[in-house]
């Protein structure tokens, strides 16, 4: 049962924190420049390597096959929340400011609650 309530912490820790980053990114959001969906990708292969250089130095490292798999779902997980925070550009054409910050507060709920499923 502990381990149950722990979980759902994350998960609600997870959640909020995500909806309240998209709730700052869409409360924010001035589109001064055309989406660009190559910085998404590049910021993807950053937040990879952030997240796997350091597994990579440990002297009790994971075996490489697993941190090959970490690396690909890792960057396929941010490249996709990057490219549809990337496409807030075209839902504000679509709906103005409020659609805005209703999308990317759904959007960072949603990627919390993805990104827990790994923590968890």
């Amino acid at each position: 049962m502990p381990k149950q309530k722990a979980r759902a912490g994350l998960l609600r820790q997870y959640v909020l924190a995500g909806a309240g980053l998209g709730l700052y990114f869409g409360l924010f959001f001035r589109p001064a420049r055309e989406p660009n969906f190559a910085v998404g990708v590049a910021l993807a292969l950053l937040a990879t390597a952030v997240f796997i250089v350091p597994a990579l130095l440990k002297k009790d490292r994971p075996p490489l096959g697993d941190l090959g798999r970490t690396a690909v779902t890792t960057f396929i997980k941010f490249a996709f929340i990057l490219a549809l925070l990337e496409s807030r550009h075209y839902v504000y054409d679509l709906g103005g400011k409020w659609l805005v910050t209703i999308f990317t507060t759904l959007l960072g709920a949603g990627a919390g609650w993805w990104l827990a499923q790994s923590d968890a």
